[in-house]
C-alpha cells in the first residue's frame, strides 16, 4: 500500500513537470550515492542508485538504497545488539540546474519530497516508515557528462506515529555521489564565462564553407561587418584574460575581435598590430558600424575594438574587467579617443589600401596585446 502511494506521488510530480518540459529539451542523469545518517545512538549507512529527469531547472528524482543500521551504547562506539539490514526510497521534486548538459563549476540546487524507509531495527524487512523531507546540495561538474554531488536532507515523519516509527532516525542525512548525465540541448549558464561552451547556442557557429580571409574584396565581408556587433553583444560580461581567445577561457582585446568576426566567417590575424595591416584603411573620423578601431600605447598599436555607432564601441578591456561597451564621449572614453590612431574596414569595393603600419607586407606575430591603461569605469 505504501509503495503504491509513493508511485502515485511520483506520477503527480511527473504531471506537474511535463507541461514545462514540453518547452525545453528533457535531460537527466544517473547517480550512484552513499548516505550517512548519524543520530546517536543510531547510525545508518546506505548505498544506492537514483535517476533524475526533467527540464534544466525543474525535474523529478527517484532513488533507492540498501544499507545497515547499528546502535552504539556509549560515546566510545561500543556496539549493542546486531547490525540490521535497512533500506530507504525517495521521490523528490528538484529545483536548480541539475538536468541540463554540464558546463564547469559548482551549481547549487534544492529539493523536497516523500519517502519510505525501514525502521532502524525492523521486525520484518517490509516494515516501512512514511516520511517527508527537504534539503539542498551542490553539484561539481567535471566536464559535460560527469559530476560529483553532495547534499544534506532533513527528514520528518509524514504520518501518525506507529510502533515502527519509534525507531525513526531523526537528524540530518548526508549524501555524496557521482553522477552521469545525458540529454539536454543547452548549456547551464546564460552568462558566457568559464563554464560555457566555446560557442553559445544563440550564436551561429563558424562554417568552413563561407570563410573569408582578409584582405577581402567581396560583398559577403561587408555583410559580416554589419552582423558582427549583434554577435559581439552576446559576450558582454565575459572576463578579460590576457591571451584569451574564447568565452570558456575569457578574451583579450584581439582574441575577442578575432572570435566574433570568425563566427561571421571572416578570418582575422591574432593581434591588434597584425589587424592594422589588413582590410581597408579608413579615417577615424568616418567610422562605420563593424569597423576595427586601433589604439596605441607607448608608440605601438596594442588594443583593438569594434565600432558600434554613435560614438560607442565594444571590446574586451582589462581596465573594464571584460567585454563591455564604452563611449568616446565619456571621461573613460576620452582616453580611448586620445589613443585612437587607425581604423580598418571589411569592405566590398575591391580597393585594398596598404596600411602604413604594415610596411607594405603582412605583419608577423611578435607578442600578444598588453592590458590597456584606461581609467576604470565610473560606478
Amino acid at each position: 500500500m505504501h509503495l503504491r502511494r509513493l508511485v502515485g506521488f511520483s506520477g503527480v510530480l511527473s504531471s506537474l513537470v511535463l507541461p514545462v518540459s514540453l518547452a525545453a529539451q528533457v535531460a537527466g542523469g544517473v547517480e550512484f550515492y552513499g548516505v550517512l545518517d548519524n543520530a546517536a545512538p543510531i547510525t545508518r549507512t546506505l548505498g544506492g542508485l537514483s535517476l533524475s529527469v526533467g527540464t534544466p531547472y525543474v525535474g523529478i528524482r527517484g532513488s533507492g538504497g540498501l544499507g545497515v543500521s547499528s546502535v552504539t551504547a556509549d560515546a566510545f562506539g561500543a556496539s549493542q545488539g546486531p547490525t540490521n539490514l535497512v533500506w530507504a526510497t525517495n521521490a523528490d521534486l528538484l529545483f536548480g540546474p541539475v538536468n541540463a548538459r554540464l558546463g564547469e563549476g559548482i551549481m547549487p540546487y534544492g529539493f523536497a519530497g516523500l519517502g519510505l524507509e525501514s525502521s532502524a531495527h525492523p521486525a520484518t524487512f517490509t516494515d516501512a516508515i512514511r516520511t517527508w523531507s527537504y534539503g539542498g546540495g551542490l553539484q561539481l561538474a567535471l566536464g559535460r557528462l560527469l559530476s560529483i554531488n553532495g547534499e544534506v536532507r532533513s527528514r520528518h515523519l509524514a504520518a501518525p506515529a506507529t510502533v515502527a516509527d519509534s525507531q525513526f532516525v531523526r537528524g540530518l542525512e548526508y549524501r555524496v555521489g557521482i553522477g552521469f548525465h545525458f540529454g539536454g540541448g543547452r548549456s547551464r549558464s546564460s552568462v558566457f564565462s568559464r563554464r560555457t561552451a566555446d560557442v553559445p547556442p544563440s550564436a551561429p557557429r563558424p562554417t568552413r564553407t563561407s570563410r573569408t580571409t582578409w584582405p577581402v574584396s567581396t560583398t559577403s565581408a561587408s555583410g559580416a561587418a554589419r552582423r558582427v556587433v549583434p554577435t559581439a553583444e552576446q559576450y558582454i560580461g565575459v572576463p578579460y584574460v590576457y591571451g584569451g581567445t574564447s568565452p570558456r577561457s575569457g578574451f583579450d582585446c584581439s582574441g575577442f575581435v578575432q572570435y566574433v568576426y570568425g563566427i561571421q566567417g571572416v578570418d582575422l590575424p591574432r593581434t591588434s598590430r597584425q589587424m592594422a595591416g589588413v582590410g581597408n584603411a579608413v579615417s577615424t573620423r568616418s567610422l562605420a558600424v563593424g569597423d576595427l578601431m586601433l589604439f596605441s600605447q607607448g608608440g605601438r598599436i596594442s588594443h583593438v575594438a569594434i565600432y558600434a555607432g554613435n560614438g560607442r564601441f565594444i571590446h574586451s578591456s582589462s581596465s573594464g574587467k571584460g567585454v563591455r561597451y564604452d563611449d568616446l564621449g565619456t571621461t573613460r572614453g576620452k582616453w580611448f579617443a586620445n589613443h585612437l590612431v587607425a581604423a580598418r574596414r571589411v569592405s566590398g569595393d575591391g580597393h585594398i589600401l596598404v596600411n602604413t603600419f604594415a610596411g607594405g607586407s603582412p605583419i608577423a606575430f611578435d607578442q600578444l596585446d598588453p592590458p590597456d591603461s584606461a581609467p576604470p569605469p565610473s560606478r
